[in-house]
């Protein structure tokens, strides 16, 4: 279960996916069904209002294949996304295994950016690193891009991490 955190706490984002077919349109309800059945809970206590219909998605927030940002737990609740790295970590998930939607990066970046911004302008902290779910556990391979690459490529994800939807039904 999620536990209360101060905000000076959170000092990095950790990038997943969903691990689900690229170009299947899941949605956070769905990760949240998924994370049920696992035993992940939300504190409902230490927000009530927020999402209450999502008691149990272990992300922040969650980037749908069109690109909507959906938020999940509040960021003063920890994570359950990453072992051993919640208590200081936002977790951010992109629906997909390894290629996303244009409008998923544009989403992706707005949002890494948006985050970072929020914690110096607001708050006068400072987010010290974006990471994917495999740079903090070497059994991992998600998110299924290198994300320190994306970053240092400008925030502009490889070819073939782009999934293209056109003509698809």
């Amino acid at each position: 279960m999620g536990v209360y955190r101060e905000l000076s706490q959170i000092d990095s984002i950790v990038i997943h996916c969903a691990d689900t077919p690229n170009g299947r349109a899941n949605t956070i309800e769905d990760i949240d069904d998924w994370h049920a059945q696992r035993g992940f809970r939300r504190d409902p206590s230490i927000a009530p209002k927020h999402q209450p219909h999502l008691r149990h998605v272990g992300y922040h927030y969650v980037i749908e294949i069109d690109g909507a940002v959906r938020a999940g737990r509040p960021v003063h609740e920890t994570g359950a996304h990453v072992a051993g790295h919640n208590d200081n970590t936002l977790g951010i998930c992109l629906v997909g295994q390894d290629q996303f939607t244009q409008v998923q990066w544009d989403a992706l970046r707005t949002l890494v950016e948006s985050i970072q911004s929020i914690a110096i302008q607001r708050m006068g902290l400072t987010i010290e690193a974006t990471f994917g779910h495999r740079d903090l556990d070497d059994n991992k391979i998600c998110p299924g891009f290198d994300v320190i690459e994306w970053i240092s490529n400008g925030y502009q994800p490889l070819d073939q991490h782009i999934l293209d939807l056109e003509g698809q039904p």
